[in-house]
């Protein structure tokens, strides 16, 4: 018998890659201010954190990778 599947923690958008996994244990929310675009928001921020996307910014992204240096646990990946 095959074990159950894992869901996947990996959200992904457009080009941004986000581990949601790691969001969890997130206490700073580092991605929210480090976007000058205003790509990122942190939802669940009392419960459980996680990074998403902001609808309709994404391609306001210039790929300075302002955010993955930011994110202390390496949470966002960007293509």
């Amino acid at each position: 018998m095959r074990d159950a599947e894992k869901p996947n923690p990996i959200e992904s958008y457009k080009f941004h890659h986000i581990d949601t996994s790691k969001c969890r244990v997130c206490k700073s929310f580092d991605c929210e201010n480090a976007c000058f675009r205003g790509i990122y928001e942190v939802i669940d921020k009392d419960t459980e954190p996680k990074c998403v996307v902001v609808e309709d910014r994404e391609d306001m992204c210039v790929k300075c990778h302002m955010c993955t240096t930011a994110c202390k646990l390496e949470a966002i990946t960007i293509d």
